[in-house]
């Protein structure tokens, strides 16, 4: 849900005051935040090879969090998430033939502009603990059930949103209800809303249907200390239910589901998974997937500091009918985490490989973009 700045400061000065007049509240607010930054540098072939090589700097997402309790059940977060978003867009130039001066057809650029730093209530919800045995019931613009659930085992969010936020699956944020907890002794945990399945960026349409998603996790050796988080898990999005209603507009429905292996280890994270998207009905019914594997290591270097190379496979599928749109993701790196994993640099290299078709000759080209990045992320508290 997009807000204004003074919207946002609104929210959060709402919240500490109301903490901060309730002194005796179980938990006094509580402030933090995240800054991620990078700096990268191109390394990608262009016909024109004007912007091969080029360096830029940005700072692509601040988070600032108030985390509180009102009683020992009932909590609240407000998050605050400025953020830079990535638009493509693509030109379209005539080309002539240099014999005859007749248009033969036409060149196609594509462009990637960064937007404006923008304003937006990432979190602002409550839970209530306990209503339920070992569950917690949460209302506002809250978590969804499976991309911070994952982002916990891949652990590098500052370097590649996970498969399912990166390909645009689904949203990290939304506004609604939900439900969340765990069953014997922690073998079972689970997660269910009911949002509006617009996302936390944008605002509810009348034309929108709403979302139910579910993620069911099961930790077979949770008494095992070795490997209690060994998890095997399984996701399923129902989005865009309901009928539209505008004249001419035709429900679109959209189911996402899938299930990843993750482990979270000591000396070692790993996770692989496989994930499918169904949109429309009918003879306008499209099917992809997104499969994703990755793996990051834990080492103690020195006092203070800690050393985790990573790395990850994605291989994306937007249409299982159309045979030249896949593209495959490779990210290769070290992150180093220093002050007590407040403070990280993680150099990496990525490549993501995609076909393209020549509007001229219709020919599919291999085509890749590479990129090396110096990755940061300041945790403060």
């Amino acid at each position: 849900m997009r807000l204004t700045s003074s919207l946002i400061c609104a929210i959060l000065s709402a919240a500490l005051v109301a903490s901060v007049a309730g002194a005796d509240s179980f938990k006094a607010p509580a402030l933090s935040g995240t800054v991620f930054a990078h700096l990268r540098y191109d390394l990608t072939s262009y016909e024109d090879s004007t912007d091969e090589g080029a360096w830029d700097f940005d700072v692509p997402r601040v988070y600032v969090n108030i985390k509180g309790a009102v009683t020992e059940k009932l909590h609240y977060r407000v998050t605050a998430d400025v953020g830079r978003e990535e638009y493509t867009y693509y030109t379209y130039e005539p080309e002539f033939d240099p014999v005859t001066g007749e248009m033969i057809g036409l060149i196609e650029t594509k462009h990637t502009s960064k937007g404006k730093l923008d304003f937006y209530a990432k979190y602002a919800y409550f839970e209530v603990k306990d209503v339920i045995p070992n569950h917690k019931i949460i209302g506002g613009i809250e978590k969804t059930p499976w991309i911070d659930y994952e982002q916990g085992i891949w652990g590098w969010r500052v370097v590649r949103k996970v498969a399912v936020d990166d390909r645009k699956y689904d949203n990290s944020a939304d506004l609604g209800l939900g439900v969340s907890g765990k069953f014997g002794e922690g073998i079972v945990e689970h997660h269910l809303t009911f949002t509006n399945g617009a996302g936390y960026k944008s605002p509810e349409s009348g034309l929108s249907g709403k979302a139910v998603a579910y993620r069911l996790s099961f930790f077979p050796l949770v008494s095992n200390e070795n490997l209690s988080g060994l998890s095997v898990n399984a996701f399923v999005k129902a989005d865009n239910l309901g009928e539209k209603v505008a004249e001419g507009e035709d429900k679109n429905p959209v189911t996402i589901y899938g299930g990843l292996l993750g482990l979270e280890h000591e000396f070692v994270n790993f996770g692989g998974g496989y994930f499918m998207r169904s949109a429309g009905e009918g003879d306008n019914k499209v099917d992809g997937n997104v499969m994703t594997a990755y793996a990051t290591g834990h080492f103690r270097a020195s006092e203070g500091m800690t050393v985790h190379p990573l790395v990850r496979y994605d291989a994306y599928e937007p249409d299982g009918d159309t045979s030249d749109d896949e593209r495959t993701l490779i990210v290769g790196g070290v992150g180093m985490k220093f002050f007590d994993g407040n403070f990280s640099l993680i150099p990496n290299y990525q490549t993501e490989s995609y076909k393209e078709v020549d509007p001229v000759s219709g020919a599919t080209e291999d085509m890749s973009a590479d990129y090396v990045y110096l990755h940061c992320q300041w945790d403060w508290k």
